[in-house]
């Protein structure tokens, strides 16, 4: 009688699971389906990328992977093709997925809420995204506004072939910016200036704070957790005494064995960064000027100053209260 009832119960359960994720996944065959015919792409089609939140948010409590799955397995696109990128979000954020044609910038947005699916047809062209009036209303028009600027400079990014590595960055950061770019500018300066010798590491000191450290975390592996990227924000106050003109924080190399390395400070020029597009030009636009100029990092990013390390400067630099451009003596004389 107990088997029996265990039996029941487990069965119970079972359907009861397959049930839910039945009506978690339902129509979403037909929804892709239906947007690749509205882009007119076959499975496959290398001009189609798909672009979703879904390996991070939850709906109704439940992991949005299933869908992913049946998506990739539908449109053809997968990560090691180049064709499938994410974006990060909170949890309780709507699903998106989009499929994006990279001829004519034509794209399906489709979203999940609590309890509906919706699909939104749109032109997310570098042309569309390029004229002011475009974003003036797109929040307002589309249930999936909060997410357009998001989705449009990723998208063009990865039409104009993007380096890879700069659509990762992104991902991680959940958008592409100018903040972001300088980032990837800086951590191309130090892969191109300071390549890495034997029994060495980077510490990166994020100080002032901005946008790049998401950078630094992928194309660097310099993360806070493995103390490869220390953040330190600046004051309006405590910046004006910092000797160094555009400040963007330090590189420190370091040799634990040998106990010695270099300290570097690096400077970032925004105005060169915004020279290359106009200044009426939406944010989006201006992400995709300065595309050419990923593998010429040396036109914004300079060394400010280089200083040998011993063990107790370097530490010095990352601790907590201490500020790094007054241990570095980049600070202006008479202030504290």
């Amino acid at each position: 009688m107990r088997k029996r009832l265990k039996w029941a119960w487990f069965t119970a359960v079972l359907i009861s699971l397959m049930c839910g994720t039945h009506a978690f996944s339902a129509g979403i065959p037909e929804l892709v389906s239906g947007a690749m015919k509205t882009l007119d792409v076959s499975k496959g089609d290398p001009d189609l990328l798909v672009l979703t939140n879904a390996p991070y948010v939850k709906i109704n409590g439940q992991s949005a992977l299933s869908f992913l799955d049946q998506a990739q397995g539908l449109t053809g696109c997968t990560v090691g093709k180049g064709n499938l990128l994410f974006f990060q979000r909170a949890q309780n954020r709507p699903m998106r997925l989009m499929l994006f044609k990279r001829s004519d910038g034509n794209a399906v947005i489709i979203s999940r809420t609590a309890d509906s699916w919706l699909k939104e047809a749109l032109s997310l062209s570098e042309a569309a995204i390029s004229s002011p009036s475009f974003w003036k209303t797109v929040k307002e028009d589309f249930k999936a506004g909060s997410d357009i600027f998001t989705l449009a400079a990723m998208a063009n990014v990865w039409a104009n072939q993007g380096p890879y590595d700069f659509l990762k960055s992104a991902e991680l950061h959940n958008h592409i910016c100018p903040g972001l770019t300088s980032g990837y500018l800086m951590s191309r300066y130090i892969l191109n200036h300071y390549p890495l010798k034997q029994g060495e590491r980077y510490t990166v000191i994020a100080c002032p704070v901005w946008c790049k450290e998401d950078a630094f975390q992928v194309v660097l592996d310099c993360t806070p957790g493995k103390r490869g990227l220390i953040v330190k924000p600046l004051s309006k106050e405590q910046a004006a005494k910092v000797t160094v003109v555009n400040p963007a924080g330090f590189l420190l190399i370091w040799d634990k064995k040998q106990k010695s390395g270099k300290g570097v400070a690096l400077s970032f020029s925004f105005d060169r960064l915004k020279a290359l597009s106009s200044s009426d030009m939406p944010k989006a636009a201006t992400v995709l000027a300065a595309l050419e100029y990923l593998d010429k990092p040396g036109l914004f990013v300079s060394t400010a100053a280089e200083f040998k390390l011993d063990e107790k400067q370097y530490n010095e630099m990352m601790e907590a209260g201490n500020n790094p451009y007054k241990t570095a003596g980049l600070w202006k004389d008479g202030f504290d």
